[in-house]
C-alpha cells in the first residue's frame, strides 16, 4: 500500500525541446577584435615580472581607448598610471605590458555589474599594481 501511495504522489511533466539544429553550431555574428571590445573587466601583467606585477581593471570604453587614449594607461602623457610607473621605476627595458596579452575576464553592458566583478577579482587576486581594495564595497558576511 505504501508503494501505491508513493507512485500516486509522483507528477510527470512532459517537456518538448527543439532538438539538433545547424544554427546551434554556427555563429552568424562576427566577433569583434580584442582591442574593440567595450564593457569589460580585464587582467594584464608585466611581460618580464609576471603575476607579481599584475593589474585588474574595468572599462566601459574600448580596451584600446583605455590603454592608449588621451588618459590611457600606456599613453606617456598620462599622470598617475600604475603601469607606466612600474615601467619607469623598474628601469629594465624588458619590462613591458603587451596590449595583445590583455585577458578579458568578464563582459557586461552594466557599469555596476562591472564594478562588482572587478571588486571580486581585486579581493581574490592580490596583484601589486592595482592597490585599491575594491571598485565598489562588497558587503559579504
Amino acid at each position: 500500500i505504501l508503494i501505491v501511495l508513493i507512485i500516486l504522489c509522483v507528477y510527470f511533466r512532459v517537456v518538448f525541446s527543439r532538438g539538433f539544429r545547424l544554427s546551434n553550431l554556427l555563429s552568424f555574428k562576427d566577433k569583434l577584435p580584442h582591442q574593440c571590445r567595450s564593457g569589460v573587466v580585464y587582467y594584464t601583467q608585466c611581460n618580464k615580472c609576471g603575476p607579481s606585477q599584475a593589474y585588474v581593471g574595468k572599462t566601459i570604453n574600448t580596451l584600446y581607448e583605455r590603454f592608449y587614449g588621451s588618459n590611457g594607461y600606456l599613453n606617456t602623457t598620462t599622470k598617475g598610471s600604475k603601469l607606466l610607473e612600474h615601467l619607469n621605476n623598474s628601469g629594465d627595458p624588458q619590462c613591458e605590458f603587451i596590449f595583445e596579452d590583455v585577458k578579458i575576464v568578464d563582459m557586461s553592458n552594466c557599469d555596476l555589474r562591472l564594478r562588482y566583478i572587478e571588486s571580486i577579482y581585486l579581493k581574490l587576486d592580490k596583484q601589486n599594481l592595482n592597490n585599491q581594495d575594491w571598485s565598489i564595497p562588497l558587503n559579504i558576511i
